[in-house]
């Protein structure tokens, strides 16, 4: 089962981002259009602008606020962040609601479980490339058998 799970989390780096993009929820209900974006926040939110404004004003302040934090990040993790946007800007909806479903299964987990969770998730990224992917062509195949 738990290789299943990783074999699935094809879009857990977008899963990884929700964290720290959705962590907060007392949001305004409107947000600024995209040419309202000061240049940092376009350079940050930048493989976004094709749908940013169609997006719920409540998800852009989210993503907003994370922009605010991005420039105090270490040249690595601002690096990571940007390769999870655009991961994230490459799924489409039903991915998204997938990766968002998974972040709701993941808070709801005890401490332990989620420690555990973290620990096989390491334990995964690990595996050298060819044997991830041979787990996800298993995941594959076994959710086509379903």
């Amino acid at each position: 089962m738990v290789k299943e799970y990783f074999a699935r989390r094809a879009t857990v780096g977008a899963g990884l981002l929700l964290l720290l993009v959705f962590s907060d929820s007392g949001f305004a209900q409107t947000a600024p259009t995209w040419s309202e974006l000061n240049a940092e926040q376009r350079q940050v939110l930048g493989p976004l602008e094709p749908e940013w404004n169609d997006i719920e004003p409540e998800r852009r302040q989210r993503w907003l606020k994370m922009t605010e934090h991005y420039s105090q990040l270490p040249p690595e993790k601002q690096q990571r962040v940007q390769q999870r946007i655009h991961q994230w800007a490459q799924l489409t909806p039903e991915q998204r609601q997938q990766a968002r479903e998974r972040y709701q299964r993941i808070q709801e987990l005890s401490p332990e479980e989620r420690r555990v969770l973290r620990e096989r998730w390491e334990e995964y990224q690990s595996l050298p490339e060819h044997k991830r992917q041979e787990l996800r062509e298993q995941h594959q195949y076994r959710n086509r058998q379903d």
